[in-house]
């Protein structure tokens, strides 16, 4: 059966060795491949690469150097008889994938024990959300006008910035 292009920007057909779908057209893959023996920068995006020849390359070279017809296609058939996957992407792929949504769910139940616990807190009248309530509670508010700025206390007329000059600076003690 034929099925989609998987076609990737940073995958591409450069230098030897790189193992691509080969196809009629858009979305026709099958079940035949080739390699590369050099840059063919003009089959970018246009054919899925999916792997690299990363050792036997005088295999290669013995391929490279058999004859071929006009439609580019070697005389005489060659045959892979074994290949090794050394990396398989989709088991690298899986286990980081699943080694992450682990993460996210012991981050989920963290927030969630954080958020019970605060919930529980505030049905107990537990904690406040300011660090002295019983300060709070003897505070006095005094407002001075009204409006903004209401509680802000209006700045000093001259006569008191004069006679503030004059006092002594406060003495510490320890």
């Amino acid at each position: 059966g034929k099925f989609d292009d998987e076609l990737d920007s940073r995958l591409l057909h450069s230098g030897r060795g790189v193992l691509s779908m080969a196809n009629s057209g858009s979305n026709t893959n099958g079940s035949q491949f080739f390699i590369t023996f050099k840059d063919v920068p003009h089959l970018n995006n246009k054919h899925t690469v999916f792997g690299s020849v990363v050792g036997g390359l005088e295999t290669l070279q013995k391929v490279e150097q058999e004859p071929t017809d006009s439609a580019d296609r070697p005389v005489s058939d060659i045959r892979i008889l074994e290949t090794v996957v050394f990396i398989n992407p989709y088991e690298t792929d899986l286990k980081a994938y699943l080694e992450e949504q682990e993460e996210k769910e012991e981050a989920e139940k963290k927030d969630k024990a954080l958020k019970r616990k605060r919930e529980e807190e505030d049905a107990e009248g537990g904690k406040d959300w300011f660090s002295n309530p019983a300060a709070a509670a003897t505070a006095k508010t005094t407002a001075y006008k009204e409006g903004v700025g209401k509680y802000l206390a209006p700045a000093p007329s001259k006569k008191e910035e004069k006679e503030a000059k004059k006092l002594p600076p406060p003495v510490a003690s320890g």
